[in-house]
């Protein structure tokens, strides 16, 4: 059953949603509520863990990733018709939407360059969420996660409106220099992945501006800056206060893991973040959630919530973060924590 659930979450997640826009009234409103509750609420009743290999399942990230553009279609025919009212509840469901489903699917998308139409279309999702940038960047945070030079890996008493001024533009100048030493100096280069995903977020703009104007325009934006906070409280969340030595393996224990089963699965297995780091080239259905890994106590929905407000968020992350340094690091762990 749960399998059926995780092939079926998404695709029905898009075609409803983008249906509630379009129908608007009180199929709307209907949106907002399944946005904001619906795989909360599922992981407070339904806590899943592994089930075997699921090699078997069909891949349904392209699909996912097509009714995903549908749904920034449908964002943008909504925008002209609608109420201040409407319109600001339009933009926060896309916002949501642009945060999750489309975000988890582009980077998944991203991490196939070997499959040229793949990591094109996750491209475009990534402007949704106005991150160019991690087209690349997903790159670097691989090879950093968990060390002090990594951007997108947060220390222990950092707030999260604080870790945004550090990730956002530590990420994407680590990506520049990613690409530049790619292309051996050649910065400028046509064949510069993140001036490509750059162009790609310039045409993004138009087209909202041609199908909606100036209106439409401000609604992506907002819809994408609320996308982005999302995606940097997710990095925020997933490494919180744990280390690792520059160099060292990347190990089960330098990643946190959702406790909700439900949003995990559903989502393509985001939450369960440290077999994706350890075996980043495994596919989304093949990933479990280890026996060993450290689990932050709740739901992804909640954690999102804590993490908006740093001194909730210290009050539940940080006595978990002391006993990770008892039970999980290394003594040059926690040596490289108290040198921070």
């Amino acid at each position: 059953m749960i399998s059926v659930f995780r092939v079926v979450f998404a695709p029905f997640s898009l075609l409803f949603i983008s249906a509630a826009l379009l129908s608007g009234g009180a199929a709307l409103w209907a949106g907002v509520a399944y946005v904001v509750f619906a795989a909360t609420a599922l992981d407070a009743v339904w806590q899943v863990r592994n089930e075997g290999d699921a090699e078997s399942e069909p891949d349904i990230l392209m699909p996912t990733a097509m009714l995903s553009v549908v749904f920034a279609v449908a964002f943008a025919a909504f925008i002209p018709g609608a109420t201040t009212a409407e319109l600001i509840a339009g933009t926060l469901i896309a916002g949501a939407v642009f945060g999750t489903i489309a975000n988890i699917v582009a980077h998944e998308l991203i991490h196939q360059e070997d499959r040229p139409l793949r990591f094109f279309l996750g491209m475009v999702l990534e402007t949704l969420s106005l991150d160019p940038a991690d087209t690349v960047g997903h790159e670097l945070h691989h090879s950093l996660v968990a060390t002090p030079a990594d951007p997108s890996s947060a220390r222990k008493g950092e707030g999260f409106w604080h870790f945004l001024t550090r990730s956002i533009p530590g990420a994407a100048a680590g990506s520049f220099q990613l690409e530049r030493r790619r292309l051996g100096g050649r910065m400028w280069s046509p064949g510069n992945r993140v001036l490509q995903a750059l162009v790609l977020q310039a045409a993004v703009f138009a087209l909202f501006y041609i199908a909606a104007g100036w209106r439409g325009l401000a609604a992506f934006i907002f819809a994408g800056v609320l996308a982005r906070i999302i995606v940097e409280a997710t990095k925020y969340s997933s490494h919180y206060g744990l280390v690792r030595v520059p160099g060292s393996e990347i190990e089960m224990r330098h990643s946190w893991n959702a406790k909700g089963g439900v949003s995990s699965r559903a989502l393509f297995n985001a939450g369960w973040h440290s077999d994706h780091h350890v075996n980043d080239e495994r596919p989304y259905r093949q990933i479990q959630l280890p026996d060993d890994a450290p689990i932050n106590p709740h739901s992804a929905g909640m954690t999102f919530a804590y993490a908006l407000v740093p001194p909730l968020w210290f009050s539940v992350m940080d006595p978990l973060v002391e006993n990770w340094m008892q039970n999980f690091a290394s003594p040059e762990e926690r040596a490289v924590a108290e040198a921070a």
